[in-house]
């Protein structure tokens, strides 16, 4: 086992791991993982591993012949038999599910255990929750009877599966790594390495290059490989985190990729990604300017032509009806140039199809002249949450754009000047907006606003429904009979409220969730039929935390 854990060094110092620990135990376990489930070719003698070790250690069974240690066994408790009177074989069972392979004991390998997320009061369902990738969990998987298994059992089998693909995922990086390192560096060794990965798995070159490229990024955050061989998170976060950034230089974004892999596991990967780009746009707002000038030169409006008479204009549309707005956009394009017009074709489009969309947003009409439809009795619009301090123009700290996230100062104040103020005053502590309340059912104007301002999205677990675009909704159901008894308190106000869309408040409607909310830290836990909880903390608006007083 040893020349494999010194070849493994061997990679992380080609890529400048070295310091950041690789080589030590982490590497020793990810390779042992590694080599123990490549080379036993199928020859898994394990238990499903989902009833309790026992109390004491079955002693180690010798081999009934002369072991082959090019296959060894994996044992656990209860098959210590069948793995000793194997010809050829050489295995032992060891208590708690430990795995022998020639003769190394790698007990951690299998014997450590994740944190428990989550209170499970089926016994199968917790020590699935619990089980780190490696052959103990592909057999307890394997060995997992699914029409009897209780719904929380099969909800642990789905993250525990989604577990193993993790493993594969840092594991075949890994394979990929060493491979690009033995064909040298630079673009040719890249397509040649993607030129025999794609021929061996029956994908694209372009696949196989973007497959090997991700490896070799992978590689410089030690970290984030280390979370996708155990499980902690999948491959997209991976990717998400491990993706260049504009504005951050990479050991600023090694040490933010390590800091979000406490939040990684809740957070989806549109979640993850704007974090990323919340801290970018926060690390320089200058630069962040700067980048969004850049890119703002390059709008447009395109048409691409496909197949079946149909055409492309950002929505999937008829031929005929696509060639019908670009004319459209043309001639109002030719209408808006002036004769010291320095706009692109390109730009003017773009520019009179938003002017235009504007336009009817804010007479709040349809194309027919009537009243577009109220929500929370108000006219539809964008909803922007800015720091006083930016929109004075004595910061430069994002603002946040309901349903995109976090945008520079500039655009900020440039919506802004065109909009409509509301002051939102808030905790320093937790961020929360300060208590309003009503005994009537429906919420008022100010109520409604300050709701859909703190919660930003639905409260539902990874949900991104813009809250304008949701319902308010009572986490206890609201008990008319109480209106009228001055003794009780509200029932409609702002611990008793959040934001819902139309799917999660239906879900939670029929009882098959259930959520409470925590008034000293706002955080709102839900729980699910198979008695999962999951929590979604507040949104903090943007900027540092007020201080003193609010101008009551």
């Amino acid at each position: 086992m040893e020349e494999y854990v010194q070849d493994a060094r061997a990679r992380a110092r080609r890529a400048g791991r070295s310091s950041c620990g690789r080589g030590s135990k982490a590497v020793r376990r990810a390779v042992a993982r590694t080599v123990a489930a490549g080379r036993a070719r199928g020859r898994v003698m394990a238990d499903h591993a989902l009833a309790p070790a026992p109390a004491t250690p079955t002693p180690a069974t010798p081999a009934a012949a002369t072991p082959a240690p090019a296959t060894p066994a994996f044992a656990t408790p209860g098959v210590a038999g069948p793995a000793a009177a194997r010809p050829g074989v050489a295995g032992s069972a060891v208590a708690g599910g430990a795995v022998v392979v020639e003769g190394a004991d790698l007990a951690g390998l299998v014997g450590e255990r994740l944190p428990g997320r989550f209170v499970l009061v089926d016994p199968v369902a917790a020590r699935l929750e619990r089980m780190v990738p490696g052959p103990a969990l592909t057999a307890a998987l394997a060995g997992l009877a699914v029409a009897d298994a209780t719904d929380a059992a099969l909800v642990e089998a789905v993250a525990a599966h989604e577990r193993l693909i993790s493993a594969a995922t840092a594991a075949q990086a890994r394979a990929l790594e060493e491979l690009l390192a033995r064909r040298g560096s630079g673009t040719s060794a890249l397509a040649r390495v993607a030129d025999e990965v794609a021929a061996r798995l029956g994908i694209t070159h372009h696949a196989a290059e973007r497959r090997t490229h991700a490896a070799g990024v992978l590689a410089q955050f030690p970290e984030v490989a280390d979370a996708l061989t155990t499980g902690r998170i999948d491959p997209r976060k991976a990717q998400i985190l491990t993706q260049d950034e504009t504005g951050l230089t990479l050991e600023d974004q090694r040490a933010l990729a390590t800091t979000l892999l406490d939040r990684a596991t809740e957070l989806t990967p549109p979640q993850l990604r704007q974090a990323l780009r919340t801290a970018a746009t926060t690390a320089d707002p200058a630069a962040a300017a700067r980048r969004h000038d850049r890119a703002h030169t390059h709008r447009a409006v395109t048409i691409t032509d496909a197949p079946d008479a149909m055409a492309y204009l950002v929505a999937y549309i008829r031929a005929d009806h696509a060639h019908t707005i670009r004319t459209y956009l043309d001639a109002l394009a030719d209408s808006a140039a002036g004769p010291a017009e320095t706009r692109t074709r390109d730009q003017l489009r773009a520019d009179v199809l938003t002017d235009t969309f504007t336009l009817l947003l804010t007479r709040g009409l349809d194309l027919d002249g009537r009243a577009l439809p109220r929500r929370h009795g108000r006219h539809p619009h964008i909803q922007v949450t800015i720091p006083a301090g930016t929109l004075l123009g004595l910061g430069e700290h994002p603002a946040h754009l309901a349903g995109y996230g976090p945008i520079p100062a500039d655009l900020a104040r440039t919506i802004a000047a065109d909009g409509t103020w509301r002051a939102l005053f808030t905790d320093p502590d937790t961020g929360e907006y300060h208590h309003l309340s009503t005994r009537a059912y429906r919420p008022g104007a100010d109520l409604t606003r300050h709701i859909i301002a703190r919660d930003v999205t639905c409260t539902f677990p990874g949900c991104r429904q813009p809250a304008y675009r949701t319902d308010l909704d009572h986490i206890d159901p609201h008990d008319p009979t109480r209106t009228s008894d001055p003794t009780t308190a509200d029932q409609t106000c702002q611990d008793n409220l959040h934001s819902l869309c139309r799917r999660h408040h239906n879900l939670k409607t029929t009882g098959t969730w259930t959520v409470t909310r925590d008034p000293h830290t706002a955080t709102i836990t839900w729980t699910s039929p198979t008695g999962h909880t999951y929590t979604r903390h507040p949104t903090r608006p943007p900027g540092p935390p007020p201080t003193g007083d609010p101008p009551y």
